[in-house]
């Protein structure tokens, strides 16, 4: 219900806009999951191959400034190795899928004609709405395999054979690129503030590094 209530509040926020434009946006990223000083040790961590694609606005503030937001389906996560330096631990790929709604203040320079530099920055708020865990688990009895779907919750209380990712996560955004008549290419990089996960004394965020194309129309 409150997934639901929060799309519902985008919708209407966006439709507020008297005049702006609006577009899709296609991404391809790289998902990693970022350590935040727990158990560095233990982990190599590394990149998985995401997208991201949605709905996108933008309203002029001035002659240079813009604000964009928009509705976006986006792919996070990413792959953990376990070192072998403590008594067990897990290798698998997390891949987790959320709503995601950005809110970006974007600046525009003219560089000719035909092209602008567009440079923009913000923050970004996401709701989990499915995922997956695959690998497995090793221990000093033997390895089992690791085949389950995320679980959302904010309890602090472990679940066995369970993965268990917060419902909810915030960050900030930023990215860099050109316009080009109705269309933006960027480069977008993304970070998650806290860890995703609810238990445990793994503290992994989330991070994407992407390149993005948003094809863009008035609306009035």
């Amino acid at each position: 219900m409150k997934k639901c209530l929060m799309i519902i509040l985008c919708f209407i926020s966006v439709s507020s806009f008297s005049q702006f434009s609006l577009g899709v946006k296609g991404s391809f990223q790289m998902a990693k999951l970022f350590d935040k000083g727990s158990n560095q040790q233990y982990y190599d961590l590394s990149n998985i191959n995401t997208i991201q694609a949605g709905l996108v606005v933008e309203k002029d503030l001035s002659k240079y400034f813009f604000i964009q937001s928009g509705i976006l389906y986006t792919q996070k996560g990413g792959f953990k190795q376990f070192t072998g330096l403590a008594v067990g631990g897990t290798t698998s790929t997390l891949k987790v899928n959320y709503i995601q709604v950005p809110l970006n203040i974007a600046y525009k320079e003219n560089i000719n004609k035909h092209i602008k530099l567009l440079l923009a920055a913000g923050f970004y708020g996401a709701v989990g709405i499915s995922g997956t865990e695959k690998g497995y688990d090793q221990t000093p009895s033997g390895t089992t395999t690791v085949d389950r779907k995320v679980q959302f919750t904010n309890s602090a209380v472990y679940v066995n054979n369970e993965t268990l990712v917060k419902p909810v996560d915030f960050g900030y955004d930023v990215s860099g690129g050109i316009e080009w008549k109705k269309f933006q290419f960027t480069i977008d990089f993304s970070r998650g503030f806290q860890s995703i996960f609810p238990v445990g004394s793994t503290n992994f965020a989330v991070q994407t590094l992407g390149a993005s194309a948003v094809y863009l129309l008035p609306w009035k």
